[in-house]
């Protein structure tokens, strides 16, 4: 759901329980804008860590052996060789529905299936927040938040990096949810020159919502976003590329939580999921209708697939239904310009 927030034991819900994929309005004061997105040029890198490696310390070290203010990852391989872990619990009343378990141990070699990290700073200080899911030697596949002590095991972890240059990650409480969560804030002043860049904002600026119209210039390859409570995810990610100028996008390297998940095929439940990945494909975003000569498809084509850890810490995964996955707490949103 998010990074940093307390934990609980796990208990039974003490409220009605509603259909997975109704959004939920938190108690606290309703922020704005709903979606936060700054564009930045990105480079990839493959990071492989030996057995006994920190997990956290390895990946918050690439802030500085990359010299950037933000990092999205994802896990491509290799095996956990201790795991310090929450899931999503019931939280204590209607009000606050979510909330996370106590958390679990897992101390022996288990296979990777997926991750996924936002990496930037809290108070000042690198900082990562890291959804993931695991198979042990029984065959029992686990999944959840990540917490310091999760160690790469005998295989080692192979992780795929986009180092961000012109976006600061920075993660705080969130006075609407109460949780702590990552947004992203410009690193940077972009060069002046209206024929190459177009306008972006100063460090003193407020970073830019998928209300605004300024596209993104050809030098800026990417968006990272930070998506608020309630709003649909497929819809966001269409906003965020349209925002941006980005007619066909990649979703890659992105994290959060939906209230429960609906799939083409399937559902979790009710009232807060983690995604331990998101992937999926944007074209045609920036159509706006079909002449008499126009293509034959007009329309924005997405497709968005996903794992998720469900309140009872099992795993699902499959093809998102479209319209129908709100926001549950947040979502750390990277979207890389394709054409």
């Amino acid at each position: 759901m998010s990074n940093g927030a307390e934990t609980t034991a796990l208990t039974q819900p003490t409220f009605p329980l509603k259909a997975p994929g109704t959004a939920v309005v938190h108690a606290g004061p309703r922020q704005a804008p709903r979606i936060v997105s700054v564009p930045t040029r990105s480079s990839e890198h493959l990071v492989e860590l030996s057995e006994g490696a920190d997990l956290f310390a390895a990946l918050e070290q690439c802030l500085t052996d990359f010299a950037v203010p933000g990092i999205m990852g994802e896990f491509v391989s290799g095996q956990f060789g201790r795991i310090d872990y929450v899931h999503p619990a019931y939280g204590p009343d209607a009000e606050h529905p979510m909330s996370f378990t106590e958390a679990f141990s897992v101390d022996d070699p288990t296979q990777l299936r997926h991750a996924s990290a936002t990496i930037g700073f809290r108070e000042g200080t690198p900082f990562c927040h890291i959804h993931g899911s695991w198979t042990g030697a029984d065959g029992e596949t686990k999944g959840g938040h990540l917490l310091p002590g999760t160690s790469a095991g005998p295989a080692g972890l192979r992780i795929r990096l986009f180092a961000l240059s012109d976006a600061r990650l920075i993660s705080e409480v969130d006075p609407e949810t109460g949780f702590s969560a990552f947004a992203p804030a410009p690193a940077r002043t972009f060069p002046s020159d209206p024929a190459e860049h177009g306008r972006f904002p100063s460090d003193e600026e407020p970073p830019q919502s998928t209300t605004g119209a300024v596209p993104s210039p050809p030098s800026l390859d990417a968006v990272v976003s930070r998506v608020r409570p309630g709003e649909i995810l497929d819809e966001a990610v269409l906003a965020v590329c349209r925002t941006a100028g980005f007619d066909s996008a990649e979703v890659v390297a992105s994290l959060g939580s939906t209230t429960g998940a609906v799939f083409v095929n399937g559902s979790a439940p009710w009232p807060a999921v983690e995604f331990t990945y998101l992937s999926g494909t944007v074209t045609g975003a920036t159509a706006d209708g079909a002449s008499s000569a126009g293509p034959q498809n007009p329309h924005p084509q997405i497709s968005l697939s996903g794992e998720v850890v469900d309140v009872a810490g099992e795993v699902r995964s499959g093809v998102l239904e479209p319209g129908a996955n709100p926001v549950a707490v947040t979502f750390e949103l990277f979207v890389r310009r394709t054409a």
